[in-house]
């Protein structure tokens, strides 16, 4: 018989949860519920197997593809396949991209353990909500031995919940894209770090970093978890190792010159919302407005997908070129051209945009240009 155990968090810590999941070494599934938000942790004798959001509705996507989709490890179309097959056998989605040879079982796990952090370190912060904990079996792919206790994984969530009090007044947007203008050895002498694992999080992420990349586009490519990259992020650009150069879809000007976009955009609101009501006005009193044009799609040809699947390919086939004349993965897209495998006009889409790429510990991942 299931063994349940509810409550509300304002009268029973998830701290307390944790520790008394990990001390019994309990099995089962907890749900976390909050108005707007709710998520699942999965547990297996007092360890955590996986941790993410979860739907409200059938039809919501699966936060694990979701996630491999943002690392580049994953095509939206994958996706999709990956979620139709899971209806059809009913099998988890971490099976099915395995199964297929999308992903390396290695690679995902990592993907894995960054959503559980994440998902663990947001749950932190929630002032009130309510959980339900069922004790039952559970299944999963991941080795008993890879997994840490809940203890554990709450200490870990603790620490980073006392960091990010020090930090969120100073974390920069989603959206800012950095550049690098000066050496990632500035920025562990000033910062201290001395953990291997901080140290490599770091050199991914700071090896990103090229004044194209939105930040939140290269703490997902680096797969190093939401706090983990904001802490590198506002540590490099206090050791004046990066610098914001524009905010995605915007100017460089403005973070350039400190340049402050509120007062902009109240002067924008004061002169263009009366002409706006004034059209709108003139367009009311009109007694015989012209209708509407039908609205038509955007159709994308058959010729621009093929122009792009060609190269794609080609530089998927030059990746494996250099692979077999050095013996080894490029560093990056700029090395196939400077090898001669690949003339410099690959390295960008048909219609001009870049290509992007993430090195992996199996090799370089090729990423569509950001749109």
């Amino acid at each position: 018989m299931s063994v349940g155990l509810s409550g509300n968090l304002k009268d029973f810590g998830l701290a307390d949860v944790f520790q008394l999941i990990g001390q019994q070494r309990k099995t089962g599934v907890l749900e976390l519920r909050s108005k707007k938000s709710r998520v699942q942790l999965v547990f297996d004798r007092g360890a955590v197997v996986s941790a993410a959001p979860a739907g409200a509705r059938e039809s919501d996507a699966d936060p694990l593809a979701e996630m491999l989709v943002r690392c580049g490890l994953l095509t939206r179309e994958r996706a999709v396949a990956a979620a139709e097959a899971c209806k059809a056998s009913a099998q988890p989605l971490a099976r099915v991209v395995v199964d297929r040879a999308w992903i390396a079982a290695r690679e995902l796990a990592r993907v894995q353990d960054v959503l559980t952090r994440d998902t663990i370190f947001d749950v932190l912060r929630w002032t009130q909500g309510s959980f339900d904990f069922l004790a039952r079996p559970v299944e999963h792919e991941r080795d008993p031995a890879s997994l840490l206790g809940a203890e554990q994984i709450l200490m870990d969530g603790l620490r980073m919940l006392d960091e990010w009090r020090e930090l969120v007044t100073r974390v920069p947007a989603d959206a800012t894209v950095f550049a690098r203008v000066g050496t990632l050895e500035s920025y562990t002498q000033k910062s201290g770090e001395e953990s291997p694992a901080r140290q490599e999080a770091a050199r991914r992420l700071f090896g990103l970093i090229d004044g194209r990349l939105s930040m939140r586009r290269v703490i997902d490519l680096a797969l190093v978890g939401n706090f983990e990259g904001l802490r590198i992020f506002t540590g490099l650009q206090e050791a004046h190792a990066i610098e914001a150069v524009r905010i995605a879809g915007g100017s460089a000007a403005g973070l350039r010159s400190g340049f402050s976009i509120a007062p902009f955009l109240k002067g924008v609101a004061a002169s263009v919302i009366p002409l706006a009501l004034l059209a709108g006005a003139v367009w009311l009193a009109a007694e015989h407005p012209e209708p509407a044009a039908p609205a038509h799609p955007i159709v994308r040809s058959s010729l621009e997908s093929l122009r792009e699947g060609h190269a794609t390919r080609r530089l998927s086939a030059a990746v494996d070129t250099y692979r077999l004349l050095d013996g080894r993965f490029p560093d990056s897209l700029e090395a196939l051209a400077r090898r001669g495998v690949v003339g410099a006009d690959a390295l960008a889409a048909p219609e001009g945009r870049p290509y992007y790429s993430a090195l992996r510990a199996d090799g370089l991942i090729l990423l569509a240009p950001e749109h």
